[in-house]
């Protein structure tokens, strides 16, 4: 897979679909890498030219080796779509994606041409923080197996794992082989990002999508991007967690392509 090294880093990315077609960016979760999203390669790129990069310290995308913020995150997508001379992208981002997408929006927005916010959320409670911050101390001493199977019951609905076993291990292998102090630096940013007071200055085609049986962020909590950004519309994906672009990619897929394939393609 192709490498580009962008802002000092060097980036790994898939890009796939036909030359000319409209551009559709995935960004993953925290923790994870572009494998994630490998149910939407295979729908969208028959009709979009689908760019998927490994986040900051994820997948085969350097780790930055110093703190960053999220608004660095969306200047890395900026910096791709100038290397491959993409104008503009529709843009999709999950969890830590989806933060990059709020700073993508307001202070890229020029470079997008809709945004969709999936099980994301532009600040995050300070008990999600303290958490978060008790897992990496685990995680740091004892590996990222010793916190794997506990993110990955927070993330995906109850019985998942026996439903789909298959699914479940490459979820934990991208878990588990990602570096301890990437995600660690992706939660320093997290922790440090408030793009709620904001939100309400988007201003492009906007989707929300949560999974219905979401804990880490409920439907709920993402409710205020729906009702606070114009003309935003809101989708819940049933029988699905945090993850339901994995969990329930068919149906997932139906929402993100009804909502993408009604904008204009020019």
């Amino acid at each position: 897979m192709p490498q580009v090294t962008l802002n000092g880093i060097s980036h790994h990315y898939r890009l796939e679909g036909p030359e000319g077609a409209p551009v559709l960016t995935l960004a993953h979760a925290q923790g994870f890498t572009s494998q994630s999203w490998s149910a939407q390669i295979d729908h969208f790129s028959d009709r979009y030219r689908v760019l998927v990069p490994d986040l900051r310290g994820h997948g085969q995308t350097e780790m930055a080796g110093k703190s960053y913020r999220i608004e660095d995150l969306a200047l890395d997508i900026v910096a791709f779509l100038d290397a491959l001379e993409i104008e503009q992208t529709h843009y999709a981002g999950a969890s830590l994606g989806g933060m990059a997408g709020f700073a993508l929006a307001l202070d890229h927005a020029e470079r997008l041409r809709s945004v969709s916010f999936v099980t994301t959320q532009g600040i995050l409670p300070q008990a999600s923080i303290d958490g978060q911050h008790a897992a990496t101390a685990v995680m740091r001493k004892d590996g990222a197996e010793a916190r794997a199977d506990a993110v990955l019951e927070r993330y995906l609905r109850r019985g998942y794992q026996a439903d789909q076993p298959n699914s479940y291990a490459e979820l934990r292998r991208q878990f588990t082989t990602n570096p301890v102090e990437g995600y660690a630096e992706a939660g320093d940013a997290i922790f440090a990002m408030d793009f709620d007071p904001r939100v309400g200055e988007i201003d492009l085609p906007t989707m929300v999508i949560a999974g219905s049986d979401d804990i880490a962020t409920t439907p709920e909590r993402m409710t205020l991007y729906r009702d606070s950004i114009p003309g935003a519309k809101m989708e819940i994906i049933p029988n699905a967690g945090h993850m339901p672009y994995v969990e329930a990619a068919d149906a997932f897929n139906v929402v993100l392509a009804g909502f993408l394939d009604a904008l204009p393609r020019n």
